[in-house]
Formats: C-alpha cells, structure tokens, sequence
C-alpha cells in the first residue's frame, strides 16, 4: 500500500477502512516503512516539511486532517510538487459551538472558510463577513458600529493573521462579546487584555490560548478558556469513509478543493 497514515490517536479502526496502509502513532518512528513507495500521507499533528518530503521521494499528495494547514510547509511542497488537501473534520461541531457563545446583536465574522461558512449557514444574528479581501475602512466601520456585538475569528494562522486580534482591531469596540476558534497566534494576548480592561472586550469565548499573559486574562473572570474542545461540541466521530474518498481521489488524481494543487507529471503518457 503506497499510503502513510500519521498521528492515528483520532481514528480507531482505520484499518478497517483503509486495509493495507501503513498506520503510525504520533511518536512512533517510520522505521520500515517502505519510503520509496508512499504517495499519500495523511497527519492530524505532525509536522510536513523538509524532513518529510526528503524522506519520501515520491510524495504526491498530503491529506491533512485538520481545517488550517499551519503544519504543512506549502512553498517547500509546492517545490516538490506535492498537492495538500485538508479533510475539514468537525466543521459543524465547531461552528455549533461558535453558535452557542454569540450574543444578540449582529455578528461581524473574521475568516470564509469551511467552519465560517457553517457558522453563516446556521446563524440567527445579522452577520458581516472579512476575508483578506476587506477593505480596512469597512472593516474599521463595522467594528464601531453600535449594533455589532460580537466579533468571531474564525482564520487559519499565517503571516496575515498572526497576532490578528490585538488592542488596535477592538480600540473601536464598546463592551464586545469575542469568540475564537483560531490558533493561539493570532491572538496578541496582551492586547486582548488592554482591550478587556479598556472595557472594549466584555467577554470572551476562546478555544485554545496561548501562554502569554493566559493566566491574567483568566483572572479577569471575563475570559473563558476551553482547551481546544470545540471541535468536539456535538460529540461526533471522525469520519473514516471520508477520508477513505480523499485518499483514493489523491491516488487516482481526481482531487477536489485542494489548498495546494500538483502539477500531474504528463511526459510519459
């Protein structure tokens, strides 16, 4: 079988509906595993970039299981010509959860990704949408607006993004209900705190918080901390027949909504 599994903490009986492929734990080594025969790897956490694509010569797809691709180094695999696809897991778990911290009043939504899509889908308030292509003056606008209430992130984490959320994005806000699903980077925590005792935050839903200044924004008592759970609010399971279908489109090049495409090696055929 020409597939690596990685990181199988979150998919029990894998094997049942992938026979054949090779199936590690996060801190298992990939001793014996035939290197020059993998062309799908799939990973929850594990790192995706020179080592990786060293080790495996003919690597054409990375599957990963996750809605964000921080892990995954896309220039080293564009360089490579290895094609990256996400699985998008727990989108309605996360966006149900999202659901369940808003306040009344409108919603202004950073991020039109997967899990912001479901959040607009099934979203009783108003709502306004940011995507990289907003402009600041309206996103400056909608921030002071009296009738929003709450501010969701809902970013990946890159350049962009990284420490997104800070002390000048809310300086407009007045007693402002934030809700994050992002990675802890795009939080400038001591800016959320300057904010939140500014009186600019009123509260705070956040899923996973980073270290920095974590224990003084908890001590506020207007921040609530919930160790990356979200994406388990509706308690369902990992879907293994979708992963499945991912992994043999990857095989047979039928890719759909790829972050990364690859460029199908043709001279041959």
């Amino acid at each position: 079988m020409n597939t690596l599994i990685k990181d199988k903490s979150d998919l029990a009986d894998i094997e049942k509906f992938i026979p054949g492929a090779h199936i590690l734990g996060a801190m298992q080594k990939a001793d014996g595993i035939p290197a020059k025969e993998i062309k799908v790897i799939s990973t929850k956490f594990s790192k995706v970039g020179k080592t990786t694509l060293d080790r495996y010569p003919n690597l054409e797809w990375v599957v990963h299981r996750g809605h964000g691709i921080d892990s995954v180094n896309l220039k080293l695999c564009k360089k490579h010509n290895v094609g990256v696809v996400t699985t998008s897991p727990n989108t309605n778990g996360c966006a149900y959860w999202i659901k369940d911290k808003l306040e009344e009043g409108r919603v202004v939504i950073f991020g039109n990704g997967p899990i912001s899509k479901k959040v607009q889908e099934i979203c009783d308030n108003p709502f306004v949408v940011v995507d990289s292509k907003t402009d600041m003056k309206l996103i400056r606008e909608v921030m002071a607006n009296a009738d929003t209430r709450n501010i969701v992130a809902a970013v990946p984490l890159n350049d962009s993004t990284k420490n997104m959320f800070n002390e000048k994005l809310f300086e407009e806000c007045c007693w402002i209900n934030f809700v994050s699903i992002s990675r802890a980077e795009c939080h400038d925590n001591e800016g959320l705190l300057s904010a939140l005792l500014g009186g600019n935050i009123k509260s705070a839903h956040i899923d996973t918080l980073g270290t920095n200044k974590r224990k003084e924004l908890l001590e506020t008592d207007s921040v609530k901390y919930y160790n990356h759970t979200s994406w388990n609010f509706l308690g369902e399971k990992n879907d293994h027949e979708n992963l499945k279908k991912i992994i043999e489109n990857c095989l047979e090049n039928k890719v759909n909504n790829a972050i990364l495409e690859r460029q199908e090696n043709k001279w041959f055929q």
